[in-house]
């Protein structure tokens, strides 16, 4: 999701002259590494449950009441694959959500803030905003942060305090140890916008026909689509760049996430091309969108709109529809030191219905893959 920018007249918070720096992990010191042929991961963007409008506070689609059987339900989706790491976005607040989830399933955790406006500790606006993303791993596979880096949004975001205004992205790195050896593991969140694709373009100039926006609107429309694809692209290169610069050359890389694009995009294909590829490729199982409208309960509930009728703008109505439209956009990737012959199976997750509910707005990835 996309944050709204915040007023220029909130720039009056004093930010701190001197910066602590703590790394925000806890890990479990064990004599040997975790010993195992397959490596079980999970990814699932757990979903804020905010619509990010707001300046003081975001807005929240649902009651805390609703809030908490959603993660009682991630509790049950845990148990019922039993990964050995967990990669999550949209974790909110910070760093309540991943050390509650920590302890509760009894794993070490990294985590990292993405987004959180104008913070110092707890304590800025908006106030109910403070969101990242985290690993988490089985206390035997000795987790350790390895790295992090912001991909976009600029400003200054950290664990500890925020100042930025702008939507901002980020990939973290860490290390597990499995069988006597480092595998790296990282989680990432790319930029959120409908896709620059000849149907969205289609669509753009259908919609001015029918509903009358203006050329300038649509040249607007145009330009914010390519911006905003753009952006995406330049979070994969500089995605690839870092995890290039942190994973030692022959070290086994697992990356998982919140990607926001489709696997035939120009910035999945050019990540991928810098020597990764898709656990999901070579799967056939009919179940493959994380992001779908038809199924998801939480999108039905909260998401749909009538796009039977003219919006703000072009843009904000393209939007709309795009955002109606299944698709997968999460993700768990591997690199070319992880053969494909080594995935041994990659489905869709987190979409079971509990109590009534989905977990999130997203359903998740789950892998199996050898270590040898």
């Amino acid at each position: 999701m996309i944050l709204k920018k915040i007023p220029v007249y909130f720039f009056i918070i004093i930010m701190v002259a001197a910066m602590i720096t703590v790394i925000s992990c806890k890990k479990q010191n064990t004599p040997e590494s975790f010993k195992t042929d397959t490596l079980r991961c999970m990814s699932i963007n757990v979903w804020s449950g905010l619509d990010y409008i707001g300046t003081f506070k975001m807005g929240e689609y649902e009651s805390p009441d609703i809030r908490e059987k959603r993660y009682q339900a991630f509790l049950k989706e845990i148990a019922k694959y039993n990964p050995d790491i967990i990669a999550i976005n949209e974790a909110n607040f910070l760093p309540d959500y991943v050390t509650r989830l920590a302890g509760d399933i009894q794993y070490d955790y990294i985590y990292h803030v993405g987004v959180a406006g104008l913070k110092i500790g707890r304590f800025g606006i908006p106030v109910n905003l403070k969101e990242g993303d985290a690993v988490l791993a089985r206390k035997g596979l000795q987790l350790q942060e390895v790295g992090h880096k912001q991909l976009s949004g600029g400003g200054i975001i950290t664990n500890h305090f925020s100042f930025h205004t702008e939507d901002a992205t980020q990939v973290l790195i860490g290390r597990v140890m499995v069988n006597s050896k480092p595998v790296y593991v990282a989680v990432t969140h790319w930029h959120a916008s409908p896709l620059d694709t000849q149907k969205s373009r289609a669509l753009l100039k259908e919609l001015q026909q029918k509903y009358g926006y203006t050329d300038a609107e649509y040249r607007e429309a145009i330009k914010k689509l390519e911006a905003d694809n753009a952006w995406r692209k330049n979070e994969a290169k500089l995605m690839a760049e870092y995890c290039k610069a942190i994973v030692p050359e022959h070290a086994p890389l697992i990356v998982m996430g919140d990607f926001n694009t489709t696997v035939d995009m120009p910035e999945m294909q050019y990540f991928l091309q810098q020597g990764f590829h898709d656990t999901y490729a070579r799967q056939k199982t009919a179940d493959r969108y994380t992001w779908n409208p038809l199924k998801n309960l939480n999108i039905q509930k909260y998401y749909t709109t009538d796009t039977n009728q003219k919006f703000e703008s072009l843009y904000t109505h393209v939007s709309k529809i795009h955002e109606l439209e299944p698709k997968r956009i999460d993700y768990i990737i591997v690199n070319k030191s992880l053969s494909p012959d080594t995935v041994i199976l990659s489905k869709v997750c987190c979409d079971t219905i509990y109590d009534g509910i989905h977990l999130s707005d997203h359903f998740g990835v789950y892998a199996e893959i050898r270590i040898d």
